[in-house]
């Protein structure tokens, strides 16, 4: 008889939910629990005498990676990205701290690379000790989190991620994030809803996400508390995470004030010159922007992620008597919205037409001839009101025949003549809901973020802030049944694998 006990490895952070996943499972399931730990400084003192969870062995990552002093391994470096087949080069140019994004630190190369040499040599020596039969996480984003997804994949170790179906507020946990929905046409019994019926579902994941967003805004107190938590959080001895490089109180305050300036002259801009009307004389593509930095663009969207550049062509591709409508998206006020710069590329080119944030999106999807969007849900939203799509990256309604996935650009013109004459089969569509609907389960995830990201981080402004085991307490207990329901939805998927 084999006593032998589950191994899983978690990956907890700070604004995340998985410490409470973990302790409702440890409470449901017979196993052995280890955890890999990415924490400031400041949290360390939680994780190393917190008593709400016995881990068999936990590592802290931080603890294990030099952002000053490691000479570089070349030859190392290339044995990981070979021998596991890892495209390290994606995964630098998908990080918005090493590209693009970071308004505090310039990484050189070496920087970079040591970096990750540093983290794949950590992984690879957790993962060979411990030897987890499997690992949770959750979806992957920025790049330390990302290499440690791909080392796992590698290794064949199976990976449970918790991800968002983005069908209302349903959830999933799968090794694959936005993997394509395969359809059962061989499905029996199956009742077939009409669209208007199935409207329901397809307005609730955009409804949740606005609930979202105004979840996020800050009250007085907080934004005081930050600016207070800089002084006594942001110093060099305490910077042990590659994203705080650079950071100091003073920087980081003349950036936030930056930012809020910056806002206040783009939304007038955006006032002046985005539509907030919808013409209905000529015919209409619809190009919602999508939020950056975001993983839905920065990995999903691989070779398609400079959006003026996807405009350009769509827009070039369409047939004459039709324009393209680009909606800026209403998260993008967080970051302070886009370069005038970017705003004016799009008012200056034909049949673009700029639309403001605050127009309904429903609105212009209902009234549009075909959507196009990289990697964003308005492609699934779309298929409730009879739209087909054009996509550039991976999502999960792409094996529906009404959505067409562009590999390269020399076919969109061709692809935008197929995908206008295409019509949302509704037989497809129910087949693809009630696959989502066998495959997931129902759980305000997002309000556990954000309630997490408020108690732990001021508002989701400081992850380096510390906090005490009282303070998670009671945060596990007052989201008890939602962890409990978590973790039930784990320890199935581990014993059906």
């Amino acid at each position: 008889m084999n006593n032998k006990k589950t191994k899983v490895l978690f990956w907890i952070e700070t604004f995340q939910i998985h410490f409470g996943i973990a302790k409702s499972i440890i409470e449901n399931y017979d196993c052995e629990l280890y955890a890999l730990i990415a924490c400031s400084q400041k949290q360390k003192v939680f994780y190393d005498t917190q008593k709400l969870i016995k881990f068999k062995k936990s590592w802290n990552l931080r603890d294990n990676v030099n952002l000053k002093n490691h000479k570089l391994d070349m030859e190392n470096l290339k044995f990981f990205e070979n021998n596991f087949s890892i495209n390290l080069q994606k995964i630098i140019y998908g990080d918005r701290f090493f590209y693009k994004y970071n308004n505090y630190y310039k990484f050189t190369d070496e920087e970079i690379l040591s970096i990750l040499e540093q983290e794949l040599n950590f992984y690879n020596h957790v993962l060979d000790e411990c030897n987890p039969d499997y690992v949770v996480m959750r979806s992957p984003e920025f790049q330390d989190i990302e290499l440690f997804y791909a080392i796992c994949k590698a290794k064949n170790i199976k990976i449970l991620v918790l991800s968002s179906t983005r069908l209302g507020n349903r959830w999933k946990i799968s090794s694959d994030i936005d993997a394509p929905i395969f359809l059962d046409s061989n499905e029996k019994n199956l009742e077939i809803k009409s669209f208007e019926n199935l409207q329901t579902s397809g307005k609730q994941y955009s409804e949740l996400h606005d609930l979202f967003l105004h979840s996020q805004k800050s009250s007085i107190s907080e934004k005081f508390n930050v600016i207070k938590s800089l002084f006594s959080t942001l110093n060099e001895s305490n910077i042990n995470n590659y994203r705080d490089l650079g950071k100091t109180p003073l920087k980081a305050f003349l950036v936030r004030l930056k930012l809020l300036l910056r806002s206040f002259f783009r939304e007038q801009f955006l006032k002046k010159n985005a539509q907030t009307t919808i013409s209905g004389k000529q015919p209409y593509a619809y190009f919602p922007l999508h939020f950056e930095p975001e993983r839905t663009i920065l990995r999903n969207g691989e070779n398609f992620t400079d959006q003026i550049s996807v405009i350009k062509n769509i827009s070039q591709s369409l047939p004459v008597e039709m324009n393209l409508l680009v909606k800026e998206h209403n998260a993008m006020k967080l970051f302070g919205w886009r370069s005038l710069d970017f705003y004016k590329k799009i008012l200056e080119m034909p049949k673009v037409k700029l639309i403001h944030p605050s127009v309904s999106n429903n609105e212009i999807i209902q009234n549009s001839s075909l959507i196009t969007t990289i990697a964003g849900s308005t492609a699934i939203e779309a298929l409730f009101y009879k739209k087909p799509s054009i996509v550039f990256g991976e999502i999960n309604c792409s094996k529906l025949s009404c959505v067409f996935k562009i590999k390269n650009l020399k076919d969109l013109p061709e692809i935008v003549k197929k995908c206008l004459c295409t019509d949302v089969d509704l037989v497809e569509l129910n087949q693809y809901v009630n696959s989502l609907l066998k495959t997931s389960f129902s759980c305000n995830v997002q309000n556990l973020t954000t309630t997490a990201s408020h108690i732990f981080g001021i508002g989701g402004f400081l992850d380096n802030h510390p906090f005490s085991e009282k303070q998670m307490e009671d945060f596990l207990k007052k989201f008890k049944q939602e962890f409990d329901l978590l973790a039930l939805e784990h320890i199935k998927k581990i014993k059906s694998i």
